[in-house]
């Protein structure tokens, strides 16, 4: 299958349903319980994205935040993700550090549940 034809097929699958968040979220952690320097899978709704540089470079930082809190979620080298807006439920995994002196997920690996529209 070709590049183009499989993201036509995304495109055209349909939004995941309730159940299928349940799934998507199982084996995630409350914001409040992620810990610096582990290794973290959390899931929530993204609260507020800025472009701010670091080092010279433009990076894409977010809150994600659920029902215990929020983290900071980083995308270096990046103006814009895809999909990702203020309102996005996301799935994010990755090692925790420390950006600006909040907790954060640097590049992390992410899912996205529902945009917002």
């Amino acid at each position: 299958m070709t590049p183009l034809a499989k993201l036509r097929k995304r495109r055209e699958e349909p939004e995941p349903q309730v159940d299928d968040w349940t799934e998507m979220c199982r084996d995630t952690v409350p914001v409040a319980d992620v810990e610096w320097r582990s290794r973290a899978r959390v899931a929530g709704r993204v609260r507020s994205l800025r472009v701010q540089p670091w080092a010279g470079v433009p990076t894409l930082e977010g809150t994600l935040v659920d029902d215990t809190g929020g983290i900071s979620v980083v995308f270096l080298g990046r103006r814009h993700v895809p999909g990702i807006r203020p309102g996005t439920k996301m799935v994010i995994e990755g090692m925790v550090g420390d950006h600006a002196g909040r907790l954060a997920i640097l590049n992390p690996d992410y899912r996205l549940l529902a945009v917002h529209d």
